[in-house]
């Protein structure tokens, strides 16, 4: 048998499904989103508060010298707005990476294919989404009759009215 250094890229999908994995497998795997997303949302935070820190400071006017001079570091409104928007974004991330860890230990999911599989297994959900639905169905009905009633009572009022 001869070394086929392109066998990875053979169009012939394995059937072989991949064993599952351990139960401490699995916990590292819930954890490692988690407690990344909680050091990630550390870290942004620590660099949201020296850049706003560093902003502050540069606005004092140093001793001895006049407060009516303008401060040492220009103000921008533009370069504000764009580090601001990153700093919104880099939190807003961290905190998103931390609630899908959090969400993947509380649910015990360690991929997309184990939540699809515990979404579907709930069968009792899906009837009640279809009880809602038909609930809301009837509900917007009622309202869409009630403003046609509406809008035909009000033409035929505008007609007598025409005819007086």
């Amino acid at each position: 048998m001869s070394f086929n250094p392109f066998s990875w890229f053979s169009s012939t999908p394995s059937t072989v499904p991949p064993p599952p994995p351990t139960e401490a497998a699995r916990l590292g795997k819930q954890l490692t989103l988690l407690f990344g997303g909680s050091a990630f949302l550390a870290l942004s935070i620590a660099v949201t508060r020296r850049s706003v820190h560093k902003r502050r400071i540069g606005m004092i006017p140093a001793f001895y010298h006049p407060n009516t001079r303008p401060p040492a570091v220009p103000v921008n409104g533009a370069i504000d707005a764009i580090e601001a928007l990153n700093l919104a974004t880099l939190n807003t991330v961290a905190f998103a990476m931390l609630l899908v860890g959090g969400g993947m230990f509380a649910l015990d999911v360690c991929s997309v294919g184990e939540l699809r599989v515990k979404a579907r297994a709930s069968g009792d959900w899906s009837e009640t989404q279809r009880a809602a639905e038909e609930e809301f169905e009837e509900w917007v009905v009622g309202v869409l009759a009630r403003k046609e009633m509406k809008e035909e009572v009000k033409r035929r009022v505008e007609r007598e009215m025409k005819g007086k």
